[in-house]
Parts: C-alpha cells; sequence; structure tokens
C-alpha cells in the first residue's frame, strides 16, 4: 500500500490494513513522525512529539500483528493527546509557561486504556492555556493555523487547538481533546471534522489537568463518527455501539427558537440550512420550538458568575497571583473574573443551573436530539483577535455560546461537518441527553451518509 495515502485515512481503515498486513505499525508511526516534522518545524500543532515512546509501542504492536495478538480493531494505529493528559516522563503543561517543567511519573488513566488497546502516543498537542478559550489562540507555546484555509491563518477553535489541526493536516489518524464549553465540538466544527461531546463523568479524569471539575469531559476528534465510536469504546473500556443500520426515518429533532439560531453568519445560515433538509430528507421529523432554558441558563450565570471561572481560579490561583504576567492576557482575563464572585455566588450558580437543566431534559424528553449550527461563525483571522483584547472577548463569547449550553444541560453530543463546496467550515451539532452517547452516535452515524 502506498504510504503517501495513509494520513488521509481513518483509524479504523488503517487499523484493518494492519490487521490484514497490509500496513506495519512500525511504517505507519514513522509516517506519521515524518510528516511532523516535516509539516509542523515550529510545534504549532504538537508542543511535542513523543517519538520514542511511539517508536516502542508500534514496535510491540508489529509484533503483536504478526503473533495474531492484536488488543483491538485500533491496535498499531497513532494518535494525539492534548496536552493536558499526563503522559509519564514526558512535560504535560496545560499550555502554559506556568507549567514548564512538570513531568508527571504517570500516565493518565485515559492514556493508560488506549495504550493497552494497543494504540500508539504520538505526542502532545497545543492547546488553549489552561483549555481556557474557545478560540485556540496561544502566543505561549504558538496558535496552529486553522486546517481549512491554506491562505488566511484563521483560528482553529479551542481549547483543543492542535488535536483538531493535527487530524484536519494529516498529523495524526484522530486526536483526544477535553470539553469543558465547547472545546471539543469547537475546533472539530472549525476544521471540519467529527468531535465527540461524551457526558460529564462518564469518562475518568485521573491524570487529566483540571480546568472545572463540574464540567470537564474527554472525547475524540476524528474524520468520521465510526472512528470516534471505535475510540470512545477504548476509552469508556466498552464494546463499539453498533452503527449498522443507522437510520432517520421516523426521528424527532428538536430546533430551537431560542438562542441556538440567533445571529448566524450567512455561510453557517446557508450550511445549516441546506444540512437541515438533508436530515428532513432522510425522514427525520425537525420540530421548531421554544427551548426557554438556554436564555434563562445565559441570564443565570450574568446575575450569578460563571462557574468554570470560580472552579479554574480555585485550582490555580497561587500560580496565576505569582506569576500572571508569564499568561496571555485573553486568558488571565477570564481568571481573574473570578475575583468578583462570593461563596454564595458561586453555589447560586451550581444550584440554579442544575434546575435549569432538569427542567431543559423534562422539555426535550420527546426529541431523539437537539439539532442546531455548532457555531454561530465561522473561523475568523487569528490577527483579527489576538492583540485586540474587545475584538477577542466578542468572537469567543460568540464562538462558544452554543456549544456552552451543552454542558451546562449536561448533554452528550457529536458535530459532523456540513459546509457547502468550497465554504469554509461549519458544524452540526446533534446535542442528547447525558449518558445517550450510542444513541447519539447512531444519529450521526445516519445523518453523516445523509450529508454526504
Amino acid at each position: 500500500m502506498n504510504d503517501t495515502a495513509w494520513h488521509r485515512m481513518t483509524a479504523l481503515a488503517l487499523g484493518a490494513a494492519i490487521q490484514n498486513r497490509s500496513i506495519d505499525p512500525i511504517d505507519l508511526t514513522e509516517h506519521f513522525l515524518t510528516r511532523m516534522k516535516q509539516e509542523d518545524p515550529d510545534h504549532r500543532v504538537y508542543i511535542r512529539a513523543t517519538a520514542e515512546r511511539a517508536r516502542a509501542e508500534a514496535a510491540a504492536a508489529s509484533a503483536r500483528a504478526k503473533a495474531g495478538l492484536r488488543q483491538s480493531p485500533l491496535d498499531g494505529v497513532p494518535m494525539s493527546w492534548k496536552d493536558l493528559t499526563d503522559t509519564a516522563g514526558t512535560e504535560t503543561t496545560f499550555g502554559s509557561a506556568l507549567l514548564r517543567n512538570r513531568v508527571p511519573d504517570r500516565d493518565a488513566l485515559l492514556l493508560r486504556r488506549a495504550t493497552l488497546a494497543g494504540m500508539i502516543c504520538l505526542g502532545k498537542t497545543t492547546l488553549s492555556e489552561f483549555a481556557y478559550s474557545g478560540l485556540g489562540i496561544n502566543p505561549i507555546f504558538g496558535t496552529p493555523a486553522n486546517g481549512a484555509d491554506g491562505e488566511v491563518e484563521r483560528v482553529p477553535g479551542g481549547s483543543s487547538s492542535g488535536a483538531a489541526v493535527s487530524v484536519t493536516n494529516g498529523l495524526a489518524p484522530a486526536g483526544i481533546g477535553s470539553d469543558t464549553g465547547g472545546s471539543v465540538r469547537i475546533p472539530a466544527a472549525l476544521n471540519g471534522i467529527v468531535g465527540l461531546k461524551t457526558t460529564i463523568g462518564l469518562l475518568p479524569l485521573d491524570g487529566i489537568l483540571a480546568l472545572s471539575p463540574t464540567f470537564d469531559t474527554i472525547g475524540p476528534l476524528t474524520y468520521d463518527v465510526a472512528d470516534a465510536n471505535a475510540i470512545f469504546a477504548i476509552l469508556n473500556e466498552t464494546r463499539p455501539h453498533d452503527l449498522s443500520g443507522a437510520s432517520l426515518d421516523g426521528i424527532r429533532l428538536l430546533k430551537p427558537k431560542d438562542v441556538m439560531y440567533d445571529d448566524l453568519d450567512a455561510t453557517v445560515t446557508g450550511a445549516i440550512a441546506a444540512a437541515l433538509d438533508h436530515l428532513s430528507n432522510a425522514g427525520a421529523e425537525i420540530v421548531e420550538t421554544a427551548v426557554p432554558e438556554f436564555g434563562e441558563a445565559f441570564e443565570h450565570v450574568a446575575r450569578h458568575g460563571n462557574i468554570i471561572s470560580a472552579e479554574a481560579y480555585a485550582l490555580w490561583h497561587d500560580l496565576v497571583e505569582s506569576r500572571g504576567e508569564e499568561m496571555y492576557w485573553g486568558i488571565r482575563s477570564r481568571f481573574e473574573l473570578a475575583k468578583k464572585l462570593t461563596a454564595i455566588d458561586a453555589e447560586a450558580a451550581h444550584i440554579g443551573l442544575k434546575s435549569i437543566a432538569a427542567r431543559y431534559r423534562a422539555r426535550t424528553a420527546g426529541f431523539a436530539a437537539v439539532v442546531h449550527p455548532t457555531c454561530p461563525r465561522v473561523a475568523p483571522p487569528i490577527a483579527d483577535l489576538q492583540d485586540d483584547p474587545k475584538a477577542y472577548d466578542e468572537a469567543n463569547l460568540a464562538i462558544t455560546r452554543n456549544t456552552r449550553l451543552g454542558n451546562i444541560m449536561e448533554t452528550c453530543g457529536v458535530t459532523l461537518p456540513c459546509q457547502g463546496p468550497g465554504d469554509l467550515p461549519v458544524g452540526l451539532s446533534l446535542m442528547a441527553a447525558g449518558h445517550s452517547e450510542g444513541m447519539v452516535l447512531r444519529l450521526a452515524a445516519a445523518a453523516e451518509s445523509a450529508l454526504a
């Protein structure tokens, strides 16, 4: 098999080629390590490669394949890991100068699970500092340009910026990211790939650096839904969900009248309208109705403050206060929002949002999923935002608006690319009740076929 095509194959396709002995994991890993050197010389996508580890894991995978002892369908397939995942003996920095030289002595639990399944760790990808931005701009380690535009350097989306670009630029078949307010779905949408937001608390966060324990989740960014399903199964230590025969026929989807379709740019408006037509033509019943809990949630946050800021500051305030001048101002300013909050504010925010989420679940219980634009805009140019606080804050709030609601409402969901020919990427999200990953992955597989 010609290795020039390997970096455009899905993870499962690569795994199948390893199974039939047409690809050796050693050669496959060298292919990606070489591309990383050639295509990412300034380490804007990967903060650091784990080449020695990857080669050792590839040699072991190769031996298992020859002996007929592969551990999973993805045994021998490489993957990138967001640099908030503890990796034994490798610096793990949270994308911040404040954590340079932090070298854990143990892998995060999810990385151990992937390694036991035979997946190969290529390296640690760039992220928004402390995983606290939906834009992905990081002047500390470098901002990876969005993989969808070869002419204008656009934001990659955050905070899992390098995870997404590693996939779109052919530097990994899949990447692992985290999602606290959209950090898997946003970069997946803005780069034109698939992202799975898992249910809060479903995947263990042992060895994952925390931004907000209330909302932090982990999920894969992939070329297609089948890969997301397969990787999720490995991380969750379960069998992959059965996606065969997935159909939208008779499926009820809720299109909210509130918030999520407000102020869309022209490209997003056109792409989403066309996508909804495709879903409808495939048999889905799309019902437009009010979801007042969305507006209530934002009003509650405006009144009582942001839980994420409060928790992030509680976790990291010593470093932020002692060495904050080393941080990017766009991130430090978000930490400092917590200084205005009282303990009563923070607890009121928790209690109120829990109540709103419960009412949201009751309102949407008769639908398979809520369907919405992942982001209301396409990716803006980095240069327009990086040094302009007002433009940065406005764009960050806009880009994260819809995805933040998914975390607040305790959902799981999948974003799928749905842009028109020649357009910048647009994501269509299917957002389902928490702990419905199997159902939403089947829906996403059916939608993926309809959109194709």
